[in-house]
């Protein structure tokens, strides 16, 4: 090919599927996931190399905010080892390497500023697959090989050419841009920085910065397959001669290494502990084994988890999309425990679990605990099951239940708490190995607090709700929106206080689960802001947005008013029954995609009318099709969302990833059922995408669905079989699920 040709971005995206499909078949599903599905738009997914669930996700940097990565860009800054591919807020991006080209003058480099040296790359010489990534820079003279382990992160720098080789360590750049409105918080600063050469092959450092997270600890050792020939430290910027380790807040190194060396190994443990908890996790995971030992064994883990669900189509489209979101989501639950099970925990205080592992690097609820929990709870319950103990301790430590935590500090960020349907929903898939009498007293004391934190300014807490029954608009911001999500989360904490046997709790939380009803207008059949008064707020548009700032949160009174997935019943009730419930539901996908207002969030994408698929609060709401008696209206819309709104491009996720449930909802909707509510014991049932699914359980069993009469026309279910009798529901149990069997799904076009 002459090199002097430069590929269209279709034409290199092309040739990436093609790589795509012609690997080793050895490694089972994961020859069909594609890691650059989402990584343009606002996906917000990196291509980082990591393994499932693990604390590492080391990846190339092409700019210092969001992911780190977006497929538009076209030069790369260095590789951090700790990203959140996918999320819609993010932080993190800490301990860069920057390899530089070889043979460049090091004694030139008097200053040395954060992204002062970068390189061009190409998608064409980039490689990304589950537990991998590679890429060339320099004009091909240099290639960069990344791997990680649960806690480590392995680079492999490959030259061809000699000259003299050189490496930087950035501990001042990290995400510029933290998830927030208020312009003073969002910055990236650096409280202290330290870095040490403790040998010619060793070297040991960390950060400690704030952003999002209000205090974020990365701890790092990392070492070389050879020897460091000289060590540049750079404080301030400037460079310090004589010195081997520096401590600031601006501290970089260069380190050299001789001119004959053509490749360079570099092993790195990662701890938000301390130092000794970086050597100990890199002793315990890296320290006597190769690259391509990690490589190995990360594949190998990622085709375990990818050949859980084994799908049978002929599209291979269908074929990426699914294998790529289950990968998408089964990055999460994040590990934030050593080896030795030590973590640090809300209170900024370093603490031992006895024996299970710590997941509080993030715990995005507001968005997971839809589809993305309630999936890894079936497919991976040891995970869930440390999940809720990481929950528990986060309450033994903060005094409350997590709302939304980064590098294991509650940032209050989004609303709700939703930790009670996420303990409910796994003990209701029979995830029980945890005190439940702890969980009932912190689902408790969480849901009773007047004031949990700050977010944005504004206080967290329920004191408005417990008194006035809603959320008074003139009291807090997105009044709405908060109401709605603590009458869901009241019903959650009503669901786990009856299955345990707690009667006052049960009482209490599930007459208070109908507080939804005091924000649903019934002459406009909207929920919408009402005053302390007990007035509505007016003028009232619900097509009006103003992000982060309004009744609502990341949406209009047309997304919101659906949010009562635990009480459709009730919900029809007050707009004058199913049919008016179900005609407002048809004007929610049928009506204009306009948006009024200066300030539209922009979280509200993937339009069809002004149902947003983009985001999360209304993922549950063509399944409510279902529950009014027309399922064929929620089998059309979930087929028409599966098929037009998920691409295999980098383009392909229509609002961000959100840590896996825009994953997680295309997991299960192409199988057929989803947790509409994920307390309620229920999946709705809609119209799978696959001729044949396999589910291969934990316990040894299987749940297979099956599909006949299944194609591209064939979108409407004639009968649905559970295990050979025929079902007079829309719906199946977690129990059905789990005692494994087959559901059978005969279609039609019509």
């Amino acid at each position: 090919m002459n090199r002097n040709v430069i590929l269209k971005p279709i034409a290199v995206f092309s040739l990436f599927l093609l790589l795509l499909s012609c690997r080793n078949n050895d490694s089972g599903n994961s020859r069909y996931v594609n890691k650059f599905i989402g990584t343009g738009l606002e996906g917000r997914v990196s291509p980082v190399a990591s393994v499932p669930f693990g604390m590492v996700q080391i990846g190339a940097d092409t700019r210092p905010y969001n992911s780190g990565y977006h497929y538009d860009d076209t030069s790369i800054l260095g590789f951090g080892h700790v990203h959140k591919s996918g999320g819609g807020c993010n932080d993190f991006l800490d301990i860069l390497f920057m390899p530089l080209p070889a043979s460049m003058d090091i004694n030139d480099i008097r200053k040395l500023y954060s992204k002062k040296y970068s390189s061009g790359f190409s998608h064409s010489d980039e490689k990304a697959e589950p537990g991998y990534y590679a890429v060339d820079l320099y004009d091909k003279q240099l290639n960069v090989e990344l791997t990680a382990s649960l806690r480590c992160g392995l680079q492999r720098y490959n030259y061809n050419s000699g000259g003299t080789k050189a490496v930087i360590i950035d501990l001042e750049y990290g995400s510029e841009a933290a998830c927030t409105i208020q312009p003073e918080h969002d910055v990236d600063t650096v409280y202290a920085s330290f870095f040490e050469q403790v040998n010619e092959y060793t070297v040991r450092g960390y950060r400690i910065s704030n952003g999002w997270s209000p205090e974020q600890h990365v701890y790092f050792y990392t070492t070389f397959s050879s020897p460091v020939k000289e060590c540049i430290l750079y404080v301030d910027n400037d460079r310090a001669e004589g010195i081997t380790s520096a401590e600031g807040r601006s501290v970089k190194a260069i380190l050299t290494f001789d001119g004959d060396t053509r490749q360079v190994d570099i092993k790195t443990g990662i701890s938000a502990v301390d130092m000794e908890g970086a050597y100990k996790n890199w002793q315990a995971e890296v320290q006597n084994k190769d690259f391509e030992t990690i490589r190995k064994e990360a594949s190998k883990e990622w085709a375990s988890v990818l050949n859980q669900i084994e799908i049978e189509t002929q599209d291979a489209k269908k074929k990426e999309l699914f294998y790529t979101s289950l990968h998408n989501v089964m990055m999460y639950p994040m590990l934030f425990s050593d080896v030795d099970n030590r973590f640090r925990g809300p209170d900024r205080v370093v603490h031992q679990t006895n024996g299970y592992n710590y997941y509080g690097a993030v715990i995005g609820l507001w968005d997971t605990f839809r589809a993305a929990c309630p999936l890894t709870a079936v497919l991976h319950p040891d995970i869930m099951q440390d999940y809720v103990k990481t929950a528990l301790d986060h309450y033994k430590y903060a005094g409350q239940l997590p709302i939304w935590t980064l590098a294991g500090m509650e940032t209050y960020q989004m609303i709700g708490i939703h930790s009670m349907p996420m303990i409910t929903n796994c003990y209701m898939n029979g995830i029980t190995g945890f005190d439940t009498r702890l969980a009932m007293e912190a689902m408790i004391q969480s849901a009773m607090k007047d004031t949990c934190g700050y977010s944005m300014g504004y206080f967290v807490g329920l004191e408005n709700y417990k008194k006035y029954g809603y959320v008074p608009c003139d009291l807090e911001m997105e009044s709405v929106a908060r109401t709605l999500e603590y009458a869901y989360d009241d019903r959650a904490i009503a669901k786990f206080a009856e299955l345990t046997g707690n009667k006052d709790a049960y009482d209490y939380f599930y007459k208070r689960s109908y507080n939804y009803k005091n924000v649903i207008d019934p002459e406009t059949s909207f929920a919408r802001g009402r005053l302390a008064d007990g007035s509505w707020r007016t003028p009232f548009n619900p097509l009006s947005s103003s992000h982060r700032k309004d009744d609502y949160c990341e949406g209009n009174g047309w997304q919101w008013t659906f949010f009562v997935p635990h009480d459709v019943e009730g919900l029809s009730g007050l707009m004058g029954g199913t049919r008016k419930l179900e005609t407002l539901m048809d004007s929610l996908f049928t009506m204009p995609s306009d948006l009024h207002g200066d300030d539209v969030s922009g979280d509200i994408s993937g339009l069809i009318g002004q149902y947003a698929h983009g985001n999360e609060p209304g993922h549950h709401t063509i399944y409510m099709y279902n529950k009014l008696g027309n399922p064929r209206k929620t089998q059309k819309y979930i087929n028409q969302v599966l098929t037009t709104l998920y691409d295999n491009t980098p383009d392909g996720i229509c609002g961000n990833e959100d840590t896996g449930q825009m994953s997680a909802w295309y997991v299960f909707s192409s199988l057929g059922f989803y947790p509409m509510d994920p307390v309620s014991g229920r999946y709705e049932l809609g119209a799978p995408l696959f001729k044949k699914a396999t589910i291969k359980l934990p316990s040894g069993k299987k749940f297979i669905v099956e599909t006949k009469n299944l194609s591209d026309k064939n979108i409407y279910v004639k009968d649905v079989f559970l295990n050979g009798q025929r079902l007079d529901r829309t719906f199946i149990t977690f129990d059905e699920v789990l005692e494994g069997g087959e559901l059978l799904f005969e279609m039609l076009n019509e």
